[in-house]
């Protein structure tokens, strides 16, 4: 009686890599169709077509193009807290935090990430799913924030009295709204509201690390 065929090594190893090269591929035809089609265009097909693949392979991977959009967001976040992770780590004020912000806002605009964001953000309002899923994408990124905040926070006189996690969500939703703001406003409004933010971060590290000289009277 002949042995029972063996499934080569190769193919065993080369399955979960081929899956997530094609979950890949998938993520990338999304983003490409929220640019290009922007949210109410969003549909298996669009974004099949984006990508050149059959659309009965979104709902094998994600189950839907809901399940999708969150994948989306939460690999946006991923990235976008690994790349700015670093000048985040080197924030000590809040005059620092604010340019991290304009910089991450600049770049990601130039990329079509904020684009692609504020199109997810417009379909979460009808869609609890895809609201829940994309607050949930954000954690890196909040969690960032939060950690830099709270250590902004230690040892000054506020450290006890100021929410962290308050201050974290009230930054969150002001770089939110900027996003949004840019994507209507064709008059660029984020550059003057980036510039009085600055102003008031300034403002507010003045109150929370005095100088040493009158901290000493």
């Amino acid at each position: 009686m002949p042995a029972p065929e063996k499934v080569p090594l190769v193919s065993r190893r080369t399955a979960p890599r081929q899956a997530d090269e094609t979950r890949a591929r998938i993520v990338d035809a999304a983003l490409e169709a929220l640019r290009a089609n922007g949210i109410a265009g969003i549909s298996a097909r669009t974004i099949a077509r984006h990508g050149g693949f059959n659309q009965a392979l979104i709902f094998y991977h994600f189950g839907s193009v809901e399940g999708l959009l969150v994948a989306v967001a939460r690999l946006e976040s991923e990235r976008r807290s690994a790349l700015y992770a670093p000048a985040l780590r080197e924030v000590s004020s809040l005059l620092d935090l604010v340019a991290v912000a304009r910089r991450l806002h600049d770049e990601e605009f130039a990329g079509g990430s904020v684009a692609a964001l504020t199109q997810m953000l417009a379909g979460a309002v009808g869609s609890a799913e895809l609201a829940r899923g994309i607050w949930d994408a954000l954690e890196p990124w909040t969690t960032l924030v939060r950690e830099t905040i709270r250590r902004l926070l230690d040892g000054t006189p506020y450290g006890e009295v100021l929410s962290p996690d308050d201050l974290t969500a009230a930054v969150t939703a002001l770089f939110l709204g900027i996003e949004l703001l840019t994507g209507l406003d064709p008059n660029g409004r984020e550059r003057t509201l980036f510039a009085t933010m600055e102003a008031a971060a300034a403002g507010i590290d003045a109150l929370l690390r005095p100088p040493a000289a009158a901290a000493g009277n």
